[in-house]
């Protein structure tokens, strides 16, 4: 199999950048890798001392953890308001979205209630609500995302008192330089192809071409291209963006990413080029 067979391949990866150029050039792509976001931690005192205060009471039903990152980052916080936190957060049922939220609990000696594939907020919802919420505390801890309305409201609807903790913000990167490259070299047919490690990437990317004024001379180029996307809740912010998504990975890695993108990508191209080029 050619693979990518030396197609030119965008990623917007940040945390995992080497591991992401070292994939792409295995499956014979041109690599280009720019980060897209970066992770600001958040002054989350007063909802924390409100999970301390209640916590230490042993009014805390469920804890939702969301991403492994943020897990870490509100546990150790926790930990250094209230140093026997773990012990009391062995009572509490905690509700994790995906492996990455399983590990950081493991660090810390606890273990949590994995929701079903593809581990979006969509299957925690679904959780949650199968069971009685009636007069239950629920503490979510958001996702470099405020946490969606539909979950709150759908939540309070069923009886429980709901409490969103920021821990952190995804914003633009410090150096925006290499993302505004990226644009434009999409806008000069530079990339084939754009693999999506989360929604939030797309979300800044645009956002970066709408700074410059080239949003939509960025959304034209990418009709051009083969976009792919690691799973579920990554497709939906494609979607929400009004573009169009060619490959989603399944298993939702980023190795399966890479590879399903490397056998797919240069027939999807076939079919979009003839139909939408400019030259």
């Amino acid at each position: 199999m050619a693979w990518f067979d030396g197609l030119k391949v965008l990623s917007l990866e940040t945390r995992r950048r080497e591991e992401m150029l070292t994939l792409i050039e295995k499956y014979e792509g041109v690599p280009t890798v720019v980060p897209s976001l970066r992770e600001v931690a958040l002054d989350t005192n007063t909802e924390l001392m409100r999970f301390v205060e209640r916590l230490e009471a042993g009014n805390v039903d469920y804890l939702v953890c969301m991403t492994g990152v943020g897990t870490r980052m509100f546990l150790r916080d926790v930990v250094k308001c209230y140093p026997e936190a773990l012990k009391a957060l062995r009572n509490v049922n905690i509700v994790i979205r995906g492996n990455k939220p399983l590990k950081a609990l493991k660090e810390f000696g606890l273990s949590g209630i994995m929701v079903k594939k593809p581990h979006t907020w969509r299957e925690v919802q679904d959780f949650l609500l199968s069971i009685s919420l009636q007069d239950a505390f629920v503490s979510i801890l958001e996702f470099g995302e405020p946490t969606p309305i539909v979950l709150m409201d759908s939540l309070k609807e069923q009886g429980a008192t709901v409490q969103s903790i920021p821990v952190y913000r995804c914003v633009l990167p410090e150096d925006p330089t290499p993302l505004q490259e990226a644009v434009r070299g999409c806008i000069r047919g530079e990339f084939d192809v754009l693999l999506l490690s989360s929604g939030t990437q797309i979300v800044h990317f645009l956002k970066c071409a709408r700074d410059m004024g080239l949003e939509f001379d960025l959304r034209q180029s990418l009709k051009r291209m083969v976009i792919c996307s690691i799973g579920p809740a990554c497709s939906e912010a494609v979607g929400d963006l009004d573009l169009s998504m060619d490959v989603e990975a399944s298993p939702h890695k980023m190795g399966i990413l890479v590879r399903q993108a490397s056998e797919n990508a240069a027939g999807i191209l076939q079919q979009k080029r003839p139909v939408t080029s400019w030259f």
